[in-house]
């Protein structure tokens, strides 16, 4: 495969692995499905296991590498710029893969092992050193590159409309949305809602899930709703948390893969206000 390979550190500085000086070697290895663990339960007197549950596990990419100088100070210099660039006392980086039909695809992780140095004579010379460099990816799965940016607003003043609740659309008044989430798994969506407007509620009908939360929005006010595993708020940008302020039917809910049909409502609602969403799709391999 004709894939472009990329380190983005924890600075978002971006190098490259495919350089006159750095090449990816063929056998780079974890970088397409992640490992799978079942949880089986054994039938008493009875052939084979019951699947109970499965869990994405952690993977580990190798990429094996190879560093080429003009002189043996050249290659050192080489060598400690890439040892400095993968730090894993910083926070994570990213592997970013360009493949070779224009998608880009990173993977959050962090430099474990390989790179302590084999000199023997299958590996380095004078004025060349190789190096498989091992990273963990805690998250398994590849992002897209970019995030997905919608936002929907009632489109004319809404005392021209009879009834609330509002739906609002990025199209059509009173009209419920689809959203194609085009990654390979679920992914966890950011609202972004800003007022005026009061009791904010956010379905999703192909899973029948709801973020209901009952507040107001004055003009210029604003509510964000981060429903990412380990960072799940609701707050508006003084900083009030809001959640308390979710029905108890209310959940963090993702988009799944492919079409969501998506209900947003808000009373009293005007052309000031407005609704923006933002997600990233997810993938099993880049």
């Amino acid at each position: 495969m004709a894939d472009k390979t990329y380190w983005i550190d924890a600075n978002g500085t971006e190098y490259s692995f495919d350089t006159p000086n750095i090449k990816v070697l063929l056998g780079m290895r974890g970088k397409f499905m992640p490992p799978i663990e079942y949880v089986e339960d054994e039938i008493p007197l009875q052939p084979g296991t019951v699947p109970r549950a499965f869990k994405v596990k952690p993977r580990d990419v190798d990429i094996p590498l190879q560093f080429k100088a003009n002189s043996e100070v050249e290659l050192r210099n080489l060598v400690r710029s890439t040892l400095r660039m993968i730090n894993p006392l910083k926070r994570d980086g990213q592997i970013k893969v360009v493949s070779s039909d224009g998608s880009q695809r990173v993977l959050n992780c962090r430099y474990t092992g390989g790179f302590e140095g084999d000199e023997g004579q299958e590996n380095s010379g004078i004025l060349w050193q190789k190096a498989l460099l091992s990273f963990r990816a805690f998250d398994p799965f590849w992002y897209d590159s970019s995030t997905v940016v919608q936002t929907f607003t009632t489109g004319q003043p809404a005392t021209f409309f009879p009834f609330f609740p509002l739906r609002l659309s990025s199209s059509t008044v009173f009209a419920d949305i689809a959203i194609n989430n085009r990654g390979d798994v679920e992914t966890y969506p950011e609202w972004i809602i800003k007022g005026p407007g009061n009791g904010i509620v956010i379905r999703n009908l192909t899973t029948g899930e709801v973020i209901n939360i009952n507040t107001t929005l004055n003009v210029g006010e604003t509510v964000i709703i981060n429903t990412k595993p380990l960072k799940k708020s609701i707050k508006k940008t003084d900083g009030t948390n809001l959640f308390s302020a979710q029905s108890d039917d209310s959940s963090f809910w993702a988009l799944q893969p492919g079409q969501n049909s998506i209900r947003i409502e808000m009373s009293n609602a005007t052309t000031d206000s407005s609704v923006q969403l933002s997600y990233t799709p997810r993938y099993w391999s880049p």
